[in-house]
């Protein structure tokens, strides 16, 4: 009896639970047909007190779909609840396709198509706002929806990097080589036989049927370019930022496979190797970079500063001149070409100290002062174009106030020493 009495109370059970669940989606339904997501969410929320797992199979993917339907609330939702309704989504069309009850799956698909407009949508708004944190989030939302639509989640990718996200940028290559990633895509063609101009389409079918109709004409496909090594370079650039130089000489060595002449791909490379006192592979990979590029100032300004800290100052002077050849406004090269010149001062200088008081000695001075002062005007006109470029160069102006005193040029000295208050004030 009292077993008999234990299924009495169990089947009471499961029968009050069965009319709970519908009683509440009904609400759902009552409230989704004036669009009120917000009564639909709380109904929704009201039937989650209900196992889910005593719900029939139909009751289970009607409940998925009014719960995607509510939270989804026609794109008008915050990306969370957008997540949320895209599983339940994800889960109608998952229990369906097992089953022989295919009802709701056709209505999630335009709901899906829509979903995914939306992001795109605000993902290309909020990108001409320059809110990329906004425009990566709903570009990493589209290719959840769509997952053959790669392109989204690499685009966000490379705004997460540009916003400096580097965890979030790094997540998203990581996904990206898992699923063996390369971004090549086709492009359709065809002849427009009215214009005779070729013409793109979105899809093979959509420019077959233009053909078929006969107003198109010659079709033909282009493969796009493949990204994957901006994927790895992008990848090891970042982990360089991170910290970690062993998965970034890595992620370099696996780009180099895809194009080992990168210009960006060795510049990465030998910033690594100068970082870690590599200096020997440094230049051997600054010179691969300028027989890309030779006539690139900044790789000559660089083989330069390493000449002249290896001192080897004649190959210096000689990337610095060249530098200077490439861009006559490169500062930098005038300043550091002047710093050599006046470096030849010093050993001049010790050597006028050690003189003694002979004729011989006085003599041996003032070829030492010549010498000097040929140095300084050596100097003077590098330092002036620097001047010229950028007039309130402060190095530039306490070098040649410093000249002009030394050649005692009293109206030059004033002048700089003029420029040089000037900025003080």
């Amino acid at each position: 009896m009292k077993n008999q009495n234990l299924i009495f109370l169990i089947f009471t059970l499961i029968v009050f639970n069965s009319f709970g669940q519908k009683k509440e989606l009904k609400a759902v339904e009552k409230a989704l047909k004036t669009n009120n997501f917000v009564s639909a969410k709380e109904n929704i929320v009201a039937a989650e007190k209900y196992d889910l797992e005593d719900f029939d199979l139909k009751l289970k993917i009607k409940y998925h779909y009014l719960k995607g339907v509510s939270y989804y609330a026609e794109g008008e939702s915050t990306l969370a609840d957008s997540y949320l309704a895209l599983d339940n989504f994800k889960q109608v069309v998952l229990l369906e396709e097992d089953s022989s009850y295919k009802f709701y799956t056709d209505k999630v698909k335009p709901l899906k198509s829509a979903m995914l407009n939306g992001f795109v949508r605000k993902a290309k708004n909020a990108l001409e706002l320059k809110d990329y944190k906004t425009s990566y989030a709903n570009l990493e939302s589209a290719f959840r929806v769509s997952s053959t639509d790669t392109l989204y989640l690499y685009n966000a990718a490379l705004l997460a990097t540009e916003t400096k996200d580097f965890d979030i940028a790094m997540n998203f290559y990581r996904e990206l080589e898992g699923i063996g990633f390369t971004g090549v895509t086709t492009n359709y063609y065809a002849v427009e036989i009215e214009s005779a101009e070729e013409q793109s389409f979105a899809s093979e079918s959509n420019r077959d049927l233009f053909v078929k109709a006969g107003t198109h004409k010659d079709e033909r496909n282009e493969l796009t370019v493949s990204v994957q090594l901006n994927v790895f370079r992008s990848m090891a650039a970042i982990y360089k930022n991170m910290g970690d130089t062993d998965n970034a000489l890595l992620y370099i060595e696996k780009a180099k496979k895809i194009d080992s002449n990168d210009i960006n791909l060795i510049l990465l490379e030998s910033n690594i190797k100068w970082e870690l006192g590599d200096i020997e592979s440094y230049k051997v990979l600054i010179s691969q970079a300028l027989e890309i590029n030779p006539s690139n100032a900044d790789l000559l300004f660089n083989l330069g500063v390493v000449s002249a800290n290896s001192d080897d100052i004649e190959s210096a002077k000689m990337y610095y001149d060249k530098a200077i050849l490439v861009d006559p406004n490169y500062t930098k090269a005038y300043l550091n070409m002047a710093a050599l010149i006046l470096s030849e001062e010093e050993g001049i200088i010790e050597e006028m100290n050690a003189l003694g008081t002979s004729t011989a000695d006085y003599n041996k001075y003032d070829a030492l002062k010549l010498d000097r002062e040929n140095i300084y005007k050596t100097a003077i006109p590098y330092l002036e174009t620097v001047l010229k470029n950028e007039p309130t160069n402060i190095d530039a102006l306490n070098t040649l106030r410093n000249i002009y005193s030394a050649l005692g040029d009293d109206i030059n000295y004033k002048l700089m020493k003029e420029k040089l208050e000037g900025l003080d004030n």
